[in-house]
């Protein structure tokens, strides 16, 4: 089965005001990708799409200007089209802010 892992750049904690990447990493890499990203727990989420504030882009998340409210879990969900058995999510990132 595929692994995915969350990276974050710059490296957690991220202070006010900055702009935070986050990426979905899935292995092995495959080009049919889809990517979807949620932040709160796998229980409790929202699904995060393009705002003035976040921006989604294939596998990147991007925060911009982060705030005390953007602290919390993010984690991303993979799939491939047609392929129902490539659903996959990832272990969550816990972003802290300062």
């Amino acid at each position: 089965l595929p692994t995915s892992t969350v990276t974050v750049t710059p490296d957690s904690p991220v202070f006010t005001g900055e702009t935070v990447n986050l990426k979905c990493v899935i292995k092995p890499d495959h080009s049919d990708w889809r990517y979807k990203w949620y932040k709160g727990s796998k229980v409790n989420n929202v699904m995060l799409k393009n705002s003035k504030h976040y921006t989604v882009n294939a596998d990147t998340l991007t925060i911009k200007g982060v705030i005390a409210s953007d602290q919390d879990q993010y984690w991303c969900r993979g799939h491939i089209d047609g392929r129902p058995k490539s659903l996959h999510f990832s272990s969550a990132l816990h972003i802290n802010v300062i």
